[in-house]
């Protein structure tokens, strides 16, 4: 993927100065993609973003159904979530208590 210099300098024309966000809607219009920008420094996602995420997950039926068939996989033997009981006991306990 790629933008010619012709057609980047019209993107621009006029402008003494590219602002950040005149690059992201560059790419957007022009590659068809959604860009989220974030700081470096920061972390990937937020303690409340993640409660979030994990709030919907675990409220997805069928996110569920694999969690109910890996704890019964798991008393009949079958180990299909991790080699650690004790990490799978603590999944199906906080699934339980959201």
């Amino acid at each position: 993927m790629s933008i010619s210099k012709e057609q980047l300098e019209q993107s621009f024309r006029g402008k003494p100065y590219v602002e950040l966000k005149d690059l992201v809607q560059l790419i957007e219009d022009n590659f068809g993609f959604n860009v989220t920008l974030q700081r470096k420094d920061e972390p990937a996602f937020t303690d409340e973003q993640k409660k979030r995420m994990t709030s919907v997950i675990f409220k997805d039926e069928y996110v569920l159904s694999q969690l109910r068939q890996a704890k019964y996989d798991r008393e009949n033997g079958i180990s299909t979530y991790s080699d650690s009981e004790e990490e799978f006991a603590q999944l199906l306990k906080e699934v339980q208590n959201d």
